[in-house]
């Protein structure tokens, strides 16, 4: 039976964003958001696999359709999956994604120039380091601790995560712009649910008290005020509990133009030039 609803992006593009969006929705009464909602919205693969001794991709790949036939049969309901992983399907057999198991998806885009600097910025490395995270058609993330590992996820690069994404046709997928997710938040939020809605019963769609008692509490700028209050819960099993930034760190208000080389941009622009276009991302000459 088909239970998973994933929410997808590359890496920093706004994932936790929305999980925090539809977490408190979701799981509480009134709409208010607290930091412990956002476990009802677990990543995979990292949240389901332990930390092992000589573990690879390999290894953690082939158990991902079981692992998600498990979520399935654990839940009575609906499960909704945060992931950075590309949708693939790798050796010809094994999906990234499995359509046996998926409801449908939700994909969030956003600006690779801003991207960057977000990545830059989480991962506490410099410009240079962060175009080639951003550029790598063959990245994969994992976890580290004391010579053991998990969390194994292709993302590839930034390109080739949105297309895997945009050019399958087994699992239905709404893309929105991390950027409309931010400045047009009600309005995105309720295009979301209501794809939600064809698919699963959203009982609190017209409970507009809810929706908008989301929309106040998960405004970037009250996360943040959050993070400083209580610190960001999920630095942790993310893996940079060392990294003294600030998790939600500028949103949109990340400014490529101000804050990178030309010569950085160029190099972006060059790569992703049609995909750029095709997105609307302006300011390409």
């Amino acid at each position: 039976m088909k239970k998973l609803i994933w929410i997808a992006s590359y890496p920093k593009s706004g994932n936790t964003f929305l999980r925090a969006m539809l977490s408190s929705f979701f799981f509480s009464k009134n709409g208010h958001f607290e930091q412990k909602f956002l476990s009802n919205i677990p990543e995979f693969p990292r949240d389901f696999f332990e930390y092992k001794k000589n573990n690879d991709f390999f290894k953690e790949i082939n158990l991902w359709a079981d692992k998600q036939k498990e979520i399935v049969r654990n839940n009575q309901n609906f499960k909704i999956l945060k992931t950075h992983s590309a949708n693939l399907t790798i050796n010809n057999s094994i999906y990234s994604i499995n359509p046996l198991s998926s409801l449908c998806a939700i994909y969030i885009v956003r600006d690779p120039r801003n991207v960057i600097l977000s990545l830059k910025n989480q991962y506490q490395i410099d410009t240079n380091a962060s175009l080639k995270f951003l550029l790598n058609k063959k990245n994969f993330l994992k976890l580290e601790k004391n010579n053991l590992s998990k969390g194994y996820v292709p993302i590839l690069d930034w390109g080739n995560n949105y297309l895997s994404w945009k050019k399958q046709n087994f699992v239905e997928t709404l893309f929105i712009k991390y950027e409309d997710l931010v400045n047009k938040q009600k309005q995105t939020f309720y295009e979301i649910l209501n794809f939600l809605n064809k698919f699963i019963n959203v009982r609190d769609i017209d409970n507009t008290y809810k929706i908008n008692n989301v929309i106040l509490t998960t405004k970037f700028k009250n996360l943040r005020r959050i993070e400083e209050k209580e610190g960001f819960i999920e630095k942790d099993i993310m893996g940079i509990s060392k990294n003294k930034n600030f998790f939600f760190n500028k949103g949109a208000s990340q400014n490529f133009k101000k804050n990178l080389d030309t010569k950085i941009i160029n190099k972006i622009e060059y790569e992703y030039k049609d995909l750029l276009k095709n997105l609307n991302y302006k300011d390409l000459e």
